[in-house]
C-alpha cells in the first residue's frame, strides 16, 4: 500500500457563500466526513485525536473542499432534537444549529416537516488516497457480505454464484489460502472453507482472520458488521470495484417488468453498515434511500435502495455488481436508456421562484414571456408551485442570466426533505468549529460549524 499525501496548498480557503456562524453543537455520536482520510468519524473520536483534522465543507461555489477543523470541544449537556430525512438519514442537533436551507442557515427548531435542507450529493476523494491490492479489495468486499469469521469457528464463505465463488477463491490465493469447496445440496448453497497454510500454533493465526481482525471485523455478527476506514481511503475506481462485489453478496437488481422501473437495493441487518454503503456511494454522486423492513420474530432489517431512472443508470454503469446480479444489472441498465425519464426527487425546492419573480420583475419581464422563453404554455401560477429540476432551473438562469441560479445547477448539494422531528431530551453535547468556509457534514447533514 502507499499514500499519496497532499500538499497544504490543497486545503480549501474559499469562504462560506451564506456566511458564518457560531460554533457548530452536536451529540458525541454525530459521525463527521473526514477529507484527509474519507472516513466518517464520532466527535468523541476527534476529541481523543486533539479535536482536530480536516473535514469537508462546502465552499462559496456549493461544493465539497477540504477544510481544517479548528477544534472539537465539549460544552455540556443540551436539549437535542432529532431530525429524519426522506433518504432515510436522521441526524441529531440542538435546536438552535443551523442547517443548510435554500433561505441560508436556518436554526433546526424554525425548520418543519416539509422543509428541505442540503445533504451532498457527491463526496470527492480524500486527499490522502491509500491503495489497496486488488484481492483484497475483493475479498474484503465478499467476507462483509457473506462471509463468517466468528471467533472458534473456521472462517467461511457462502454463495449459490459460482463467479462469486471464483472470485473469492481467486482473492483467498493472494494470502497463500486454498479454499476447500463444500457442497449443501439440500440448501442450495456452496460453501468455502478458508484455512490456514500452516499449522496454528500460538501466536500464528490464519492471514485472513488477522487481518480482518486488524480492519475490526473479525468475530462480528451479521448485525455489527461495517466498511473499515481503509475502504473510504481508496481512490475512487476501488471504491466502485469494492461496491461491485457487495452488491453480489447482499445486493439485488431486478426489472420489474410489471411497474416498468428497475430495483436495487442493498440489504443488511446492520444500520451502520446500511449508512457506510449510503456514504461510499456519494463518491460516484450516487444518492440511496434508506428503508426499515420489518418481519415478526427476525430482527429489523435495513435496505438501501438507489431509486430513480438517472441515478440508477449511473448506479448500473459505474459500479453493477459482479456475477449474476451483474447480468440483471446489464438486462435493467439496456430498459432504462430506452426510457423517458423524469425527475421528482432531485429537484431544487420550489422556494427558488421567489428568486425568479424577484428577477423577472427586476428586468420587466412577464411571467407570460418567461414561460414562452422557458418551452412552456402559460399556465399561471401552476408553475411556481412545483420543485424544479436542476435543467429546468439552468434554462431559467441562462434566460435572467443570473449566474446564482446556474451554481444552484452544477452544485454538489442534494435538497432532501424533513420527514420527521423528536425531541430526545438531553445529553452530552461537543462544539465543532471549522474556519474559513464555517460549515461541515455531520451524519450526511450540511451544518453551520464557523467562528
Amino acid at each position: 500500500m502507499h499514500a499519496n499525501h497532499a500538499s497544504d496548498g490543497q486545503i480549501g480557503k474559499r469562504t462560506n457563500p451564506f456566511g458564518l456562524r457560531e460554533p457548530g453543537v452536536l451529540t458525541e455520536s454525530a459521525r463527521v466526513f473526514r477529507a484527509d482520510s474519507g472516513a466518517a468519524m464520532t466527535l468523541k473520536e476527534l476529541l481523543s485525536c486533539d479535536g482536530r483534522g480536516v473535514v469537508w465543507s462546502l465552499d462559496d461555489r456549493l461544493r465539497f473542499v477540504p477544510q481544517l477543523l479548528e477544534s472539537v470541544l465539549p460544552c455540556g449537556s443540551r436539549e437535542i432534537t432529532a431530525i429524519r430525512l426522506a433518504s432515510g438519514r436522521s441526524v441529531e442537533l440542538v435546536p438552535e444549529s443551523r442547517p443548510l436551507t435554500i433561505e441560508g442557515w436556518r436554526q433546526l427548531a424554525a425548520l418543519a416537516v416539509d422543509d428541505r435542507i442540503a445533504v451532498p450529493r457527491r463526496i470527492p476523494a480524500p486527499v490522502q488516497v491509500v491503495e489497496m491490492p486488488s484481492p483484497e479489495v475483493i475479498l474484503l468486499a465478499h467476507m462483509i457480505g457473506d462471509g463468517s469469521c466468528v471467533k472458534r469457528q473456521p472462517i467461511r464463505y457462502a454463495s449459490i454464484d459460482e463467479e462469486n465463488l471464483a472470485a473469492v477463491t481467486a482473492a483467498a490465493a493472494h494470502f497463500g489460502i486454498t479454499a476447500v469447496r463444500d457442497e449443501y445440496a439440500a440448501a442450495r448453497v456452496t460453501t468455502l472453507r478458508l484455512p490456514a497454510p500452516y499449522r496454528l500454533t500460538h501466536g500464528r493465526r490464519n492471514p485472513i482472520a488477522a487481518w480482518l481482525d486488524e480492519l475490526g471485523l473479525f468475530g462480528l455478527r451479521s448485525y455489527e458488521k461495517f466498511i473499515p476506514a481503509s475502504v473510504f481511503a481508496l481512490p475512487t475506481e476501488d471504491v466502485a470495484i469494492f461496491l461491485r462485489h457487495l452488491w453480489a453478496t447482499d445486493g439485488s437488481i431486478r426489472w420489474d417488468e410489471r411497474g416498468r422501473q428497475a430495483r436495487i437495493y442493498y440489504a443488511s441487518t446492520s444500520l451502520r453498515l446500511i449508512n457506510d454503503v449510503a456514504n461510499l456511494l456519494l463518491r460516484l454522486e450516487i444518492h440511496g434511500r434508506i428503508k426499515r423492513v420489518q418481519k415478526a420474530g427476525y430482527r429489523d432489517c435495513w435496505h438501501l435502495t438507489v431509486d430513480g431512472a438517472e441515478n440508477q443508470c449511473t448506479f448500473l454503469t459505474n459500479i453493477g455488481a459482479h456475477g449474476l446480479r451483474g447480468v440483471a444489472g446489464e438486462a435493467a441498465l439496456a430498459k432504462l436508456e430506452l426510457m423517458n425519464r423524469n425527475t421528482n426527487v432531485d429537484t431544487v425546492p420550489k422556494e427558488i421562484w421567489d428568486k425568479v419573480r424577484a428577477l423577472l420583475s427586476k428586468r420587466g419581464m412577464t411571467h407570460r414571456q418567461f414561460q414562452s422563453e422557458m418551452g412552456s404554455q402559460f399556465c399561471g401560477s401552476t408553475m411556481w408551485k412545483h420543485s424544479p429540476s436542476r435543467d429546468r432551473l439552468a434554462r431559467a438562469a441562462r434566460i435572467l442570466d443570473a449566474p446564482d441560479l446556474a451554481l444552484l445547477c452544477t452544485s454538489e448539494v442534494f435538497w432532501d426533505r424533513i420527514t420527521e422531528i423528536t425531541h430526545l431530551g438531553v445529553q452530552e453535547v461537543f462544539s465543532a468549529t471549522v474556519c474559513g468556509t464555517g460549515n461541515l457534514v455531520a451524519d450526511g447533514v450540511v451544518v453551520s460549524a464557523g467562528v
